[in-house]
């Protein structure tokens, strides 16, 4: 009996150095991510370690379950060397992955604000070419490079020196039938431990939110944690806020039906998507900040003779999140992608797709590894009758060895792809270069201003590829006869302290530029959004049939302005000077971020939110994102 004390003592030790480096992994993800998260108390650090313990013993538990029950036979069998290396084997490779998982969130949340789901692990299967910059990542980020090398070092040297052998005897046969019950009992044990306690459904992401705001709940969670629970594809649910479709009309219904009686303006429509332009790094958008110029010199003087959006956010905090909501008004509200969810195949109304009914020849451009984050897939989805990638330009000379075609390059592909079009064309083109590992043509070396944060010196170098597209396209005899709409993907990392905030996080610049419209001009003060450009862009060159989409236009005087995002579980509504938040439980928050705007009744909030959420998730359940013939 003394053998199993001691093997259990083993078997605690070893469990007990996971659950270590787990809140060690907390403690550094909390420490350099403290300007996303903020802890500003003691106690308040230490309530997190608390609750965060309940979700890290969760998984190890469940991630170990093997080497557990394994640990748990009687001695008779524990104490034999070949067992002693099965229990390695089901031990260090499980916890070596956990630890890499959960060190790579300490960097990626910048990027994300969430802990990494298995949307992410769909995506980069599907996409190998993202495999050749792991170890990019690990050099740029070294410090925690070394940290996972010894935090593996560790967990294997540990295993093996917490094993010592009991001088006792082995237990007699009758022992092994109390060793057993211990077993049975310990084994019970653990799956409580896992589904997190008594309570009717086994603790989710979402608990999360019990514990701390929407905004902290990375910081309790741990990133095994978040891929377990989100492996496979959840659906939506269907919901009953209203009981008939006439009531929740009344208060959001994404069917337009234009009542401008004016002429069709056969204008060519072109979107230029720009890698992780947060409004933060524009100039002319940050006037209140002293002595600030920005990255973005062609951007600002741009702006000066465009129509530009004050208080516009992005749906999203992915490229493969955005990209939809730029050119099909689809904000993804849930946690795969669209096109990693089970609803890809629905039919969905784009403006590729609804200006194809008006003669246009569309396409979609993007420099990367056709195939990168399913993009042309999407593009196939959403209607646009062509797709150029990096096969497309075929000239590895200008191939940044890492994502795809520098900027400067295929933007002047873009502009003479643009040439061969018949008119009136519409046109997308997503950039790339500002994106890590932000990678800069040799040419360009130190041309470019470095700011606060890598990226900015990469931001400059694209909006120098803006410049010169558009210096090529002013010589083309379709320039005069285009709407130009500028915007971002989604935001980039935080490099500006009042920018860190629940809207901060998802400010863009949205812009509408026509050269031959001088009344085009102006700021405009509202909030807006990405889904906001398909029906602004459709009202404003008169189109005339109805359609479906879930922004609205800008050019409405009588549009109940707001944004939406999906993060943690939680739908974020930004209103003109309120922030509210109403996760998958239906508990609301409501700030105010804006007392020069006037106030929302909070009754009204609500009800619109309910209003929204019942219909994204019903239309996209019932697949009817469009207007049927």
């Amino acid at each position: 009996m003394h053998n199993y004390i001691n093997q259990i003592s083993i078997l605690f030790k070893r469990l007990g150095l996971v659950v270590l480096i787990y809140t060690i992994c907390r403690i550094l993800f909390i420490v350099f991510n403290n300007q996303l998260f903020p802890v500003h108390t003691f106690k308040d650090f230490t309530l997190i370690l608390i609750y965060g313990l309940k979700f890290d013993l969760s998984v190890i538990f469940a991630t170990n379950s093997l080497f557990i029950a394994a640990s748990l036979m009687p001695s008779t069998i524990f104490y034999k060397k070949k067992y002693q290396t099965f229990l390695a084997i089901s031990y260090i490779p499980v916890n070596i992955i956990a630890i890499i998982t959960n060190l790579s969130d300490i960097i990626y949340v910048r990027f994300t604000l969430k802990r990494t789901t298995w949307d992410f692990i769909n995506m980069f299967s599907e996409d190998k070419k993202m495999l050749s910059l792991i170890p990019q990542f690990l050099t740029d980020f070294w410090y925690v490079t070394i940290i996972g090398v010894f935090f593996i070092w560790l967990i294997i040297h540990l295993f093996f020196k917490f094993y010592k052998r009991h001088k006792g005897c082995l237990s007699h046969s009758y022992l092994c039938i109390i060793e057993i019950f211990i077993a049975i009992l310990s084994i019970a044990l653990g799956v409580l431990i896992v589904r997190g306690g008594f309570q009717l459904r086994p603790i989710g992401i979402i608990t999360a939110s019990k514990y701390v705001n929407s905004n902290m709940t990375p910081t309790v969670l741990n990133t095994p944690f978040t891929l377990m629970k989100s492996v496979g594809k959840q659906p939506l649910k269907t919901l009953h806020y209203f009981n008939s479709q006439e009531e929740m009309q009344k208060y959001y219904n994404p069917v337009h039906n234009p009542e401008k009686q004016q002429k069709f303006k056969h204008l060519n429509i072109v979107v230029i998507i720009m890698e992780s332009l947060s409004k933060e790094h524009i100039g002319t958008l940050n006037t209140n900040v002293k002595n600030y110029k920005g990255f973005t010199p062609f951007l600002d003087s741009l702006i000066s003779h465009s129509f530009v959006c004050t208080h516009a956010y992005a749906n999203g905090k992915t490229s493969i999140k955005g990209i939809p909501s730029v050119v099909a008004s689809f904000p993804t509200l849930m946690e795969n992608s669209f096109v990693s969810s089970i609803y890809s195949s629905n039919k969905v109304t784009s403006l590729a797709s609804l200006l194809d009914t008006k003669g246009y020849e569309t396409a979609f451009f993007h420099g990367g590894h056709n195939g990168t984050m399913g993009f042309d897939q999407f593009a196939k989805i959403a209607g646009f009758n062509k797709y150029y990638g990096k096969n497309e330009y075929n000239n590895d000379a200008d191939y940044d060895g890492k994502w795809g075609i520098f900027d400067e390059p295929f933007f002047q592909y873009f502009a003479n792809t643009l040439n061969t079009f018949n008119q009136p064309f519409f046109a997308a083109i997503f950039s790339l270069s500002a994106h890590h590992p932000y990678t800069i043509p040799d040419k360009h070396k130190n041309k470019f201003r470095k700011g606060k944060i890598k990226i900015q010196e990469c931001i400059m170098y694209s909006d120098y590829a803006l410049k010169e597209f558009f210096d090529t396209a002013k010589k083309q005899n379709w320039y005069n006869n285009t709407l130009f709409v500028i915007t971002a993907d989604h935001c980039s990392e935080v490099a500006m302290k009042k920018y860190n905030t629940d809207s901060g996080r998802y400010a863009v610049p949205i812009i509408y530029y026509m050269p031959a419209d001088t009344c085009l001009q102006g700021i405009y003060k509202n909030t807006t959004q990405q889904i906001d450009i398909l029906p602004s862009i459709l009202d404003y060159i008169n189109f005339d049939k109805k359609y479906f989409s879930f922004g609205q236009s800008i050019f409405k005087t009588n549009a109940f302005n707001f944004s939406v995002s999906y993060l943690n579980y939680t739908h974020q509504f930004i209103f003109n000077n309120t922030v509210v938040k109403v996760n998958n439980q239906g508990t609301y928050s409501i700030k105010k971020i804006n007392a020069e705007m006037p106030s929302i009744n909070a009754d009204s909030l609500k009800t619109f939110t309910q209003a929204f959420n019942q219909t994204y998730n019903n239309c996209i359940i019932n697949n009817c994102m469009y207007i049927k013939k």
